[in-house]
């Protein structure tokens, strides 16, 4: 009896030692943080000798400016062609809304961009793309 009441406690013992660890592993691996974020682009900076652009964009309610890289694209192994072509066209202090991914190797990255460009006060027009 004492025996049975002892192989019970081991055996319990490892599955709470080890096994919640591993089934969160798991489950963390199949999680893949994402999220929208609309606000103002503040700033453009290259890295990597033109490699890569990394994006400041502020959000409303934000105190200061969140930043995002650009995804890598494997293929033409450099940053997403689609979303530097978007990027170009925006000027700082446009409107964005920024689809992004955060990876554990590298952070958050812009999966997606479109650019809204600010309403001109004088002609009173709405330039939208």
């Amino acid at each position: 009896m004492v025996w049975k009441a002892a192989v019970f406690v081991f055996v319990f013992t490892l599955v709470i030692a080890w096994g919640p660890s591993r089934w969160a592993a798991q489950d963390n691996a199949k999680k893949r943080r994402t999220g929208t974020v609309i606000g103002e682009l503040k700033s453009r900076k290259e890295t990597n000798k033109g490699k890569n652009v990394i994006l400041e964009i502020l959000a409303a309610g934000e105190e200061r400016a969140r930043a995002y890289a650009v995804l890598y694209d494997p293929k033409t192994k450099g940053p997403n062609a689609e979303v530097l072509a978007t990027l170009n066209t925006a000027k700082i202090g446009d409107r964005v809304k920024c689809d992004w991914a955060y990876l554990d190797e590298g952070g958050p990255v812009v999966m997606g961009l479109q650019v809204f460009r600010k309403t001109d006060a004088k002609k009173g027009d709405s330039n939208e793309k």
